[in-house]
């Protein structure tokens, strides 16, 4: 009772939020627990998984992906988590992991997605690209007929992250399906191809993301040349590099100039 009004008084008048008050009172707290007793870093980024903060909640998936393997199955038991944005920090984070043991989870509550009857709002259709992407990420052989049916849907956003994800699987026809992307009309669709292929590290990407450093557009170029740092190996990088250090935009010449190989 004395914390809980010492820290009222300090806060009186003052604009917080009941969650930093909050954070605060464990912080101390937490300065009296057991000598040598030390915390446990899963526990505490769960925990910070569960908060309202959006920026909180996001930055824990970073801390539980860092925890390594030993943090799937508690990721695992969070898909059926009733708070939306839970659900979604334990996909991505599993989808980072790439753990196997995530693969038919994943698989069965894309297959429950793809069936519901009911109205296809923004919420289910967030779930649903972010199950793509992680079902990309591990690599999954099983998920093919899966993202099959997404690359076949009417959202073309939805479409391209099922391209990248077959692309990333070594799956047919997903090198076709994200070089159709890379050339789609829509800027926004080519700059989501264009940073999904380079998850990959596959020489095909360089001969991908070539052209998009001519794109029209100079956001996908900029993009393009992102993503090309990472390939500079591959032949006709460099020199698309030489070429970008002259091209017409300057935000794509500043990140030419960041990106270049050495």
């Amino acid at each position: 009772m004395l914390l809980r009004n010492t820290l009222g008084r300090f806060f009186r008048g003052r604009p917080f939020r009941r969650e930093a008050m909050g954070a605060l009172l464990l912080a101390f707290l937490a300065g009296f627990g057991p000598p040598g007793a030390a915390a446990d870093p899963l526990s505490e980024a769960l925990a910070r998984l569960q908060s309202e903060d959006i920026l909180v909640s996001d930055a824990a998936v970073a801390e539980i992906v860092a925890v390594g393997p030993p943090a799937v199955p508690a990721l695992l038991g969070l898909l059926e988590d009733d708070r939306r944005d839970v659900r979604a920090g334990a996909i991505r984070g599993l989808g980072e992991l790439g753990d196997p043991r995530a693969a038919a989870p994943l698989r069965g509550l894309l297959a429950e997605s793809l069936d519901h009857a009911g109205p296809d709002d923004m919420a289910a259709r967030y779930h649903r690209i972010l199950l793509v992407q992680a079902l990309g990420r591990l690599r999954d052989p099983g998920a093919r007929e899966l993202l099959l049916r997404v690359s076949r849907g009417a959202d073309p956003f939805e479409r391209t992250h099922a391209a990248i994800s077959l692309f990333l699987s070594g799956a047919d026809p997903g090198y076709d399906l994200v070089r159709a992307s890379l050339e789609d009309p829509d800027p926004a669709i080519r700059c989501l191809a264009a940073e999904g292929v380079a998850e990959s590290r596959e020489g095909s990407v360089a001969s991908l993301l070539l052209p998009r450093t001519r794109d029209e557009s100079w956001l996908v170029r900029d993009t393009a040349f992102r993503e090309l740092a990472t390939h500079a190996s591959e032949p006709g990088v460099r020199e698309a590099y030489q070429s970008g250090a002259s091209d017409p935009s300057w935000y794509v010449r500043q990140t030419v100039a960041e990106f270049a190989p050495d």
